[in-house]
This record gives structure tokens, sequence and C-alpha cells, in this order.
């Protein structure tokens, strides 16, 4: 048998204190709605009520928000991503009348919700991650016993449209590392964060929550930290190495971090550690005095790590994986098309190279 929901325990009370105050004979009146009315209750019972089953779902969120950041090990991204779809979830509920309480939630609230984020959303991608979220908790709602139907076949994700990943244009890569500028300590930082991002194929969040003490005194070897608490192993490249090397060497601050803000703001050392705002800023700046357009995000030094090794391992996958730090293999699909289309492009050049030869005999 199920134990009543915190909104039922809670109604309950509000009942009894009701009783008590106004002397309601609660064992002889036969129907509440009769009572409410004939005491001028019900304001005062809708606002407990309302109030009562927000917060009943408020609490279910955040225990799950809970469970995902200290028994699920997901990033504080994700945690933070998936915070704020439940909490549009819940707004969106709340004002539009639908039921708050855990226990009365309906597959007619959720597709109102979904028709709400269609109208809204124009992006697929966007819709799906939000809905990502919600089927997420639902499925632990469900399987904690906090709702009695596991709501989250109710969710249907929008088709997602299969988009190639870019990579930095090849010629435009070998111009940019070549004219990454060395003059000033924050140069040298940002030269040092390109060479590490294209080396390492590294995501953002995993280079930035690297320290100084990650660096490898020797060799080309370092570990980050990725998805769910797992660890990988990258290498470093000559130039991204010795990029580092006269990075940090030129380096007289304090901080732990290895790639570090220089804004004269930042009063404490412990405070400098690089976000991810400002490794996009990085990036959008370079992009413009160098005229790398290709280069729109550090995501995008990923995607050419990715594709590069594809090229130079003859279509390793499984090895490409690693590296990256994929957990499923379907993720590198886009890649392998790149590739692929890399290598029907030189045999056509190759081609014409051939029949120019045929046409001089």
């Amino acid at each position: 048998m199920r134990r009543p929901s915190t909104a039922q325990a809670r109604l309950s009370t509000i009942w009894s204190c009701l009783v008590s105050l106004y002397g309601i004979d609660n064992e002889a009146t036969p129907a509440l709605d009769r009572c409410r009315g004939a005491h001028g209750l019900e304001s005062i019972w809708q606002h407990a009520v309302g109030l009562d089953m927000l917060l009943d779902l408020q609490a279910a969120a955040s225990e799950y928000l809970g469970w995902l950041q200290l028994e699920a090990n997901r990033s504080p991204n994700t945690v933070r991503a998936y915070q704020s779809e439940l909490q549009k979830l819940i707004q969106f509920l709340q004002a539009n009348g639908h039921s708050l309480s855990v226990d009365g939630l309906r597959h007619d609230d959720l597709r109102a919700y979904q028709r709400h984020l269609a109208g809204r959303l124009k992006s697929p991608a966007s819709r799906a991650r939000a809905l990502v979220a919600i089927r997420s908790w639902l499925r632990w709602l469900s399987k904690e016993g906090l709702i009695e139907k596991d709501l989250s076949n109710g969710i249907t994700l929008p088709k997602l449209e299969q988009r190639l990943p870019k990579p930095i244009d090849p010629d435009e890569l070998v111009r940019m590392l070549a004219a990454l500028p060395t003059g000033t300590l924050a140069e040298k930082r940002d030269r040092a964060l390109v060479q590490f991002l294209i080396s390492t194929g590294a995501r953002i969040s995993e280079a930035l929550a690297l320290d100084r003490t990650d660096f490898p005194r020797s060799g080309n070897r370092l570990v980050v930290t990725g998805k769910g608490s797992k660890q990988r192993s990258v290498y470093l490249t000559t130039d991204a190495r010795s990029a580092l090397e006269d990075y940090l060497g030129a380096r007289e601050d304090a901080s732990m971090a290895l790639f570090v803000n220089f804004d004269r703001s930042v009063a404490d050392d412990r405070g400098r550690r690089l976000t991810s705002a400002g490794a996009r800023f990085i990036v959008r700046r370079l992009r413009k005095e160098l005229g790398v357009w290709s280069f729109k995000s550090p995501h995008v030094a990923r995607h050419t790590a990715a594709t590069t090794l594809l090229e130079v391992t003859g279509g390793d996958v499984r090895l490409v994986q690693e590296v990256l730090g994929h957990a499923n293999l379907n993720t590198l699909q886009g890649y392998t098309k790149i590739v692929d289309s890399r290598k029907q492009d030189a045999y056509r050049r190759y081609q014409e190279f051939l029949d120019g030869k045929k046409a001089g005999a």
C-alpha cells in the first residue's frame, strides 16, 4: 500500500486546523465543498492547497537534482540545465491551472506543455533538450515510487535533423596556428588554450577544470575528467606542449588553475580560473582578428581533432572514441561522413590530375 503523499498529509492537517478554528463538526459534515462555501473558506483553502502542491513538486524536483549530482555523477552544467527545464515546467503548470502535486501529474498536463514548447521553441534540438530533462525526471519519480504510473513514455522527442559537425577548414587551421600572437601573457594563454583544444580534442569544460599540477613535467600525456566523472588520457602535440610551457613560464599569479583570467578586477587569485564564457569570448575575438571564420566556438576544435584523427588513423573509430571520451560510437558517425567526403574530393582531384596527364601525353 502506498503511503500518503506530502500533499495529501498536509491537506489533512489543513482540514483539521479548519475544524478546530471554525468549530466544524468533522463527523457531521457530509460534503467538504459545502463546508468551505458555508464558512467562506474558499480563497483560504485554494491558497493553502496551491501553495502545498507547489512545494510538493518543487521538493520532488529538488530531490531528483540532488540524486542527479551526487549519485548519477552528472556534471554541474547538466544539473543546472535540468533544473532550469524542470522549473519552467512547474511554472507552466502553475500558470495554467494544472495539478501541481506529484500525484496529480497526468499525461494531459505533459502533452499541454509539449504543445507549449512546440510554439515557443522553433528549434527541434532545443525542444529535445528540454524534454529529455523532463523525461529523465519522470522516470526517476516512477523508479522511486513517487508516482504510480511511469509517465515518461508520454514524452515524445522531436525528430532531429542529422547535421554534420563542422570542423575548422584545414587551410584556415594551418593559417591560424601559425598566426596566433604571443606578445602578451594573455596572448600566450590564448595560444596555449587553442593548441591544447586542437591537440587533445577535449571538451572546453574538461580543459578549464585542469590545474597546473595536471600538466606533465615530461612526456605528452595528461588526464582529463569527462562526463560522469570518467577519466581518460589525452596527448599533447609538440606545438601544444611548447605553447603551454611558454604560457606557464610567464605566469606570476598563484592560481592553481591551468587556464586563468587576467582581468585586473579579479583581486583573489583563487577566483582567476577561466570560465566557459571567457573561453568563448577568446575564440570569437581570435576568429575576427585572424579571419578564421570556421572557428565559431571552442567545441569546433573538438570537431577538428576528431575529424583529423579519423583521417590520419584510416578511420579508426574505436581509437577516436577513446580519445574523445564518447560513450556511444554512433556519435562519431558524423565525423566519418566528413572524412569520406574529403576522401572523395581527394580522389576527384586525383582523377583530374590523371586526366590532365593523359591530355598532355
